[in-house]
């Protein structure tokens, strides 16, 4: 649909004409399409389209599940049954039954990377007949089908046949799976491109696009500027004031969705000095200038009240009291303190000008209580380390969960010991023993209170400075449709629900 480019030398004019050709600028190129271990926005955008999953998850609704690949299932205590939907078959035409779904979660959690948290709580995989599967858990979970829709289902034989080093080499490049588009080809530094699967069991809309190019488009400009020129169909993450321009300008309009939880969040040291000190995070939390963050945002954010957003199924958002500048309380905890003109050093991950901003405002807020704060950017694995190892006060990074309702994965990997992005040490047992209930909690509304009591500690804490919540902001052409912002995803696009006008 788009118009000829010339990228690498090669020219792409032929799609010029062709109504039936979709183009997508992604910010970068995948480092892997092996679902086990896709993790990025780019690499997800090629997953996602090419595998289903045993369940889907209503985008309108997150609590709603849809099934998928499994057309129903229930839990008995520990045990989920799922019942697998009939005649599908994988792109090179081999069946797809319960095998695949045994094979393709035992590999998952081999390899350990990845979406494997999400349903790192199986403890065996039972083949009952081809159209029934047994899962496990090694404690009861509410919460394993709705995490399974995160999770792309892989063939068998294809396992089978690339068993050595569990098939990573020959999965990094290629794919076989039974979802709306099939795999084609990978140009490197150019382009993957995608076909429709014709034969898929799923519905496509009135005139779905019969070819994706799924384009690695590195600088944010020259995105904005092929979308503005019809270059691209499609753009992800075009810089927001490109993207509010182009987006009111004619032949294009703005769809705008909630965004993965908050970005970006600031995650306080909780063992070094100064602090290691409640009242003196306090202080910070309540010098922090989070108009400034909302304007930078260009009033299309609000400030968070704690980790858990208010779209995200019971959560305590609108219970929670309202977070913003307080200077006068913020000088009443500092003296609290005891840690008047205290230092502090803050590590920002490199390319990032959102995590950038959002150090210099804390920088700038904090001067105002004589307070110093030295930036330190860095590449995000030193900037992460810096904090570990408590060569640094600060950390600079975004919060987010890819399960739809299972807020304890988050709370896992950013507040329970061990948890990878619980950068600042946070430790609390009472955390530790709400987290580790909630799974087992049938009724929402007993989840919700004890939800609550989760988010309450983590706020209570001051650990975190919720800078900013920004709405995901993607101008679309007029002649494209069906575009969805998906509240618990990385921002990418389910290339099978658009269409041409």
């Amino acid at each position: 649909m788009a118009l000829g480019l010339l990228m690498g030398g090669v020219s792409y004019s032929a799609f010029a004409d062709d109504a039936s050709t979709f183009v997508y600028a992604d910010a970068g190129e995948p480092s892997t399409i092996d679902p086990a271990k896709a993790n990025v926005n780019w690499e997800l955008t090629v997953t996602r389209n090419i595998y289903d999953r045993l369940v889907d998850f209503d985008l309108s609704d997150p609590s709603k599940l849809l099934p998928a690949l499994a057309t129903e299932w229930q839990q008995d205590g520990k045990v989920w049954t799922f019942k697998l939907r009939d005649r599908v078959t994988f792109h090179d035409g081999t069946a797809f039954d319960a095998n695949d779904v045994k094979a393709t979660l035992d590999r998952l959690l081999k390899i350990g990377q990845g979406q494997s948290y999400l349903v790192d709580d199986i403890a065996s995989v039972t083949v009952v007949d081809p159209k029934t599967v047994k899962i496990e858990t090694k404690a009861p979970t509410v919460f394993l089908a709705s995490n399974l829709s995160r999770i792309e289902m892989l063939s068998d034989e294809d396992i089978a046949k690339h068993k050595d080093d569990l098939g990573q080499a020959w999965f990094n490049e290629n794919a076989n799976g039974t979802g709306p588009y099939e795999f084609v080809s990978w140009t490197r530094g150019t382009q993957i491109e995608l076909k429709r699967n014709d034969k898929w069991w799923g519905k496509f809309p009135e005139k779905p696009f019969d070819r994706v190019l799924d384009r690695f488009v590195t600088d944010g400009a020259n995105r904005a500027r092929g979308l503005e020129g019809g270059e691209f169909d499609l753009a992800n993450f075009v810089p927001l004031d490109e993207a509010l321009r182009i987006g009111t300008s004619s032949g294009f309009h703005l769809v705008e969705g909630n965004n993965l939880w908050a970005w970006p969040a600031i995650y306080l040291n909780m063992d070094l000095a100064p602090t290691n000190n409640k009242d003196f995070r306090e202080a910070l939390v309540k010098a922090f200038d989070y108009n400034a963050m909302v304007q930078s945002f260009q009033g299309k954010a609000e400030v968070g009240r704690g980790p858990v957003p208010s779209w995200f199924p019971g959560s305590p958002e609108k219970e929670e009291a309202e977070i913003k500048t307080d200077l006068d309380g913020a000088k009443a905890a500092l003296v609290k303190s005891g840690l008047a003109n205290a230092k502090m050093k803050c590590s920002v991950p490199a390319g990032f000008p959102e995590f950038r901003f959002a150090a210099t405002v804390l920088q700038s807020s904090a001067q105002q209580l004589g307070v110093t704060v030295e930036i330190e950017e860095q590449p995000f694995v030193e900037a992460i380390t810096a904090i570990k190892s408590d060569k640094s006060n600060c950390f600079v990074l975004g919060n987010a969960n890819l399960s739809p309702s299972d807020a304890t994965k988050f709370f896992a990997a950013h507040y329970l010991k061990g948890g990878f992005y619980n950068s600042g040490k946070f430790f609390d047992q009472t955390l530790q023993d709400l987290v580790a209930k909630l799974p087992t909690i049938a009724d929402p509304t007993e989840r919700g209170k004890l939800l609550k009591q989760a988010a309450d500690i983590v706020v209570d804490s001051h650990y975190i400075i919720w800078t900013a919540r920004p709405k995901t902001v993607v101008p679309e052409p007029d002649r494209i449709g069906g575009y969805r912002i998906d509240p618990a995803e990385y921002i990418n696009a389910r290339f099978w629900e658009m269409y041409s006008k």
